[in-house]
């Protein structure tokens, strides 16, 4: 997902650009081996606009602002590293294989990542923005351990569902925008709105991301990701249809079941997705108004598009 960066941030994001070439220099042919784009892709650097956006929203004065939002990029390569090593369809069938002979080389990567980051940590202008960042990498962790196992009850499966999503694609956003508050020298009492900014944005991002997968072929569901719209369409009792995939997800069962979830399930999915995009805009609306508000709240808009 693409989206207009706001020309007052232009400057700010190519200094991040910079740190994160010059951390990376010494180690990118090892890293590149694993995955080349895994830093290096510039086109999405949401979770560095949002702590540059919402501290612009204060008193936008100290430079090491670029270090937190570095930092908070350099924990979502760190993240995406490792979710290479994740066989999601094994994990829920408990049947995970033993890692091939790159797994370990892939695990340094990402802890290598990591280390980088607490040092960007290290340079950013509050110390606070350590522990922020630390909580939201402990609860992706979490979410990583997390799994559905069975779509019965239907309730469990949702329950399992939105904390997974919330530790895997809300927390981080969720940090970066309360690293944005100290980082503008705005009040305590903003941490709070600014986290539930941030959490509603990467969940609206996420349900965003499965709606069009499931508008189009299912590679996700292929990949073993359950989506919300296939657990709203779990009625019970379950259509074998739906099973069928959700216990071997090849071509032939993804095809076969998405007739069903896009009739029963891609309209309750979409209507959590504006309930998602309406959160993230009333917790912006206790913020703050400053220059990149409007690009803020256009942020919320495009997800959904």
């Amino acid at each position: 997902m693409t989206f207009a960066i706001p020309s007052e941030l232009h400057h700010d994001l190519l200094r991040v650009e910079q740190i994160l070439q010059e951390r990376m220099r010494a180690r990118y042919s090892v890293i590149a081996m694993v995955n080349p784009h895994v830093v290096t892709d510039a086109t999405d650097r949401l979770r560095a606009l949002v702590v540059l956006a919402v501290a612009r929203l204060g008193n936008y004065t100290d430079a090491q602002v670029v270090h937190a939002a570095a930092a908070v990029e350099l924990i979502e390569a760190a993240t995406r590293a490792h979710d290479t090593l994740i066989d999601e369809h094994a994990r829920r069938t408990g049947h995970g294989a033993n890692g091939s002979w790159d797994h370990g080389v892939v695990l340094m990567i990402g802890d290598y990542l990591f280390a980088l980051a607490a040092g960007e940590m290290a340079r950013s202008p509050d110390p606070r923005i350590i522990s922020l960042y630390s909580q939201a990498v402990m609860q992706v962790c979490e979410g990583q351990l997390i799994t559905i196992t069975s779509l019965t009850p239907p309730e469990t499966a949702l329950a399992t569902y939105w904390q997974r999503t919330e530790a895997l694609s809300g927390a981080l956003l969720a940090a970066a925008a309360q690293a944005g508050i100290l980082c503008g020298d705005l009040p305590d009492t903003l941490l709070e709105p600014a986290a539930r900014f941030g959490m509603h944005l990467g969940l609206a991002r996420r349900l965003a991301t499965e709606i069009r997968d499931l508008e189009a072929d299912g590679t996700l569901l292929q990949a073993g990701n359950i989506s919300l719209a296939l657990l709203f369409a779990a009625t019970e009792p379950l259509a074998p249809e739906v099973q069928a995939v959700f216990d071997h997800p090849t071509p032939a069962t993804i095809a076969a079941v998405l007739p069903l979830i896009r009739n029963h399930g891609l309209p309750k999915a979409r209507a959590a997705l504006i309930e998602q995009q309406n959160a993230a805009r009333q917790a912006l609306q206790q913020l703050p108004a400053g220059s990149t508000t409007a690009w803020l709240n256009q942020l919320i808009d495009e997800t959904g598009t």
